[in-house]
């Protein structure tokens, strides 16, 4: 009689271990990635350039809502409606109030370990992509097609040329110069 107690109590705990087991692969095969930003002034406008990382190890991509979240007030938070939106062949940009949908189509997904560049146009400065400007979602399927994982887009300076690999130029085009001039020869007088 004392060995059912002990075996229903190693049956639940092995139960409990195989449960934890099988909660802790699902929860290392969920989205996880990360993004940034940077947009160059171009006339009156800026051109951003998005790029985001799949820093999952298993898990494709389908789909990103940028600059919105779910169940959080407010949802979108862009400083305004961008200009427009653009996507890489296979992917479609659709801009929403203050956000930005960037979807794969036809199993076009981000494979884990790999990024992708998307765009957009937008009158406002790359100085006012603070605070929430970068609260978004990735998901595995099409938007909110499963539960999503928050992504905090960071906001960098956009590349520019470096001030020694100009000097470095500016050097090589006086060298090329300076190898090209010859003096005026000189001549004898006859006195």
């Amino acid at each position: 009689m004392k060995l059912a107690p002990k075996l229903i109590s190693k049956k639940l705990l092995l139960n409990l271990l195989a449960a934890l087991g099988t909660a802790s692969a699902v929860l290392a095969q969920s989205e996880t990635a990360s993004g940034t930003v940077s947009g160059v002034l171009n006339g009156s406008v800026y051109d951003y350039t998005l790029t985001l990382f799949n820093t999952s190890s298993s898990v494709s991509l389908g789909s990103f809502w940028y600059s919105w979240t779910p169940n959080i007030s407010p949802f979108f938070y862009l400083p305004s409606t961008p200009t427009s939106a653009s996507a890489p062949v296979g992917w479609t940009a659709n801009v929403d109030a203050n956000s930005i949908q960037y979807s794969g189509n036809s199993g076009v997904f981000l494979a884990p370990g790999q990024s992708i560049n998307f765009h957009y146009v937008a009158t406002f400065s790359p100085a006012q992509l603070t605070g929430d400007a970068g609260y978004s979602y990735v998901y595995s399927g099409g938007i909110e097609g499963d539960p999503g994982a928050f992504v905090n887009v960071q906001t960098v300076a956009a590349p520019e040329p470096s001030s020694l690999g100009l000097v470095a130029a500016g050097l090589f085009a006086s060298w090329v110069a300076a190898r090209k001039w010859k003096p005026a020869p000189i001549r004898a007088s006859t006195v």
